[in-house]
């Protein structure tokens, strides 16, 4: 059974490989959580799951440095396994045109990985986390580059912490163009603002890339935000720990 770890900035997803399918839960990212808490947390996961095979496997992606060496004692100590941290300095099966590569996002290079391998190249992937990242790989199989923007939670809180009026709200939700309350105009400007946002550069990317290119999205409010982008062809919300497994396996030379 191999265990995924995708570390956000405002939450981690735990994920196991089991029987052909990913089983996957989120808790808040927290950066000064230890090993043994997080051995906690995932026992009381796998507990709960009825999950009781062994796991033989970890992989992470982190864009959380502080806690990449508790992640790496967890899966030592704990699990008896050598972690795989996804970076740019390992064998991707694509090729990074970033300047410098090592800048680019674990998850983002995970999730370009997943694509390529499901759907082909070339592909554009659209993330909706705490930043909402848009990454490209061209046909010839190259990771090309990207754009980040603010997520939507990030905005929000943001117009909620520096101004004297606007209220913090919940996403969920009446969203229409012409808000008829404060609640509803916030959700237009943000999302329907951020749609129109993604749809441009989409839109860009593809007069680079090629009309073909496919759009996928991922991430945690990618099921909230597809119905309103109609570039977006295909929601994957494991996009990220399949670029897991993916490069555990390449890594490895087995299949789980």
């Amino acid at each position: 059974m191999l265990l995924g770890i995708d570390v956000g900035n405002t939450h981690t997803v735990l994920g196991v490989y089991e029987s052909g399918r990913w089983r996957a839960w989120r808790v808040h990212t927290n950066a000064a959580r230890t090993e043994d808490e997080h051995y906690i947390l995932l026992r009381s996961l796998l507990q709960a799951e009825g999950l009781h095979e062994a796991i033989s496997g970890v992989a992470i992606c982190s864009v959380v440095p502080a806690l990449e060496e508790p992640l790496r004692q967890l899966a030592r100590r704990w699990l008896g396994c050598e972690p795989l941290f996804v970076s740019s300095s390992i064998d991707l099966g694509i090729q990074i045109e970033y300047q410098p590569p090592t800048a680019v996002g674990a998850d983002r290079l995970a999730n370009a990985v997943a694509a390529v391998h499901h759907f082909g190249a070339p592909v554009i992937v659209v993330d909706f986390g705490t930043a909402t990242t848009l990454d490209a790989v061209s046909r010839e199989r190259v990771y090309v580059g990207g754009a980040i923007l603010p997520g939507v939670e990030l905005m929000l809180e943001s117009l909620a912490g520096r101004t004297a009026r606007l209220p913090r709200i919940a996403i969920e939700g009446a969203c229409q163009p012409l808000g008829k309350s404060t609640p509803e105009s916030l959700r237009s400007g943000v999302i329907l603002g951020s749609v129109g946002a993604i749809e441009y550069l989409i839109r860009l990317f593809k007069q680079e890339l090629g009309d073909e290119a496919q759009v996928i999205a991922t991430g945690g409010l990618a099921t909230r935000f597809a119905p309103h982008c109609p570039s977006i062809q295909r929601v994957e919300p494991m996009l990220t720990l399949e670029g897991l497994r993916i490069l555990w396996e390449r890594h490895h030379r087995e299949v789980i």
